[in-house]
């Protein structure tokens, strides 16, 4: 397996990044993401546990289930259908509150299903897919960052 991991600190509260990530249907408004929709609601709650999610960006097409849901602090994702041949065990990110911000640790755990050049191809794509979380991460900063200077 394979793992993505990003860390990062967005000057902004919890509650508020909270409602960056788990806004499954707004994500094509970062960059790095073409388009987002949520196909199906959650149980308890629209973005909840249950939910599930497209999303475009890297080139890739994902359908994502929402397993764990614990607002504001933990969103799991897992991939069910994919445009590329992957085998993912599970996306978790975690909010963490630091002094007046948040931490981000977001992990995603995956195999890319290929004979022979698997396990090469899937280094290169933890590193495509660790550039595309951070782009994805600093855009959010920035955005929610320049909103909290605003005063909003």
């Amino acid at each position: 397996m394979e793992a993505i991991v990003v860390k990062a600190y967005i000057h902004a509260p919890i509650d508020r990044v909270w409602d960056v990530f788990s806004d499954h249907e707004n994500y094509s408004k970062l960059a790095g993401v073409r388009y987002s929709k949520l196909l199906k609601e959650g149980t308890d709650e629209r973005n909840g546990l249950g939910a599930v999610r497209e999303v475009h960006g890297m080139g890739v097409k994902f359908v994502e289930d929402i397993v764990a849901y614990e607002p504001p602090r933990l969103l799991e994702y897992k991939v069910v259908r994919c445009s590329k041949p992957i085998e993912h065990e599970i996306g978790r990110v975690e909010l963490i509150p630091r002094g007046d911000g948040t931490e981000i640790h977001w992990v995603s755990r995956f195999r890319l299903k290929i004979p022979l050049i698997g396990k090469w191809l899937g280094k290169q794509n933890r590193a495509a897919g660790r550039a595309w979380f951070y782009t994805c991460v600093l855009d959010m900063k920035d955005k929610l960052e320049r909103e909290a200077s605003n005063g909003l």
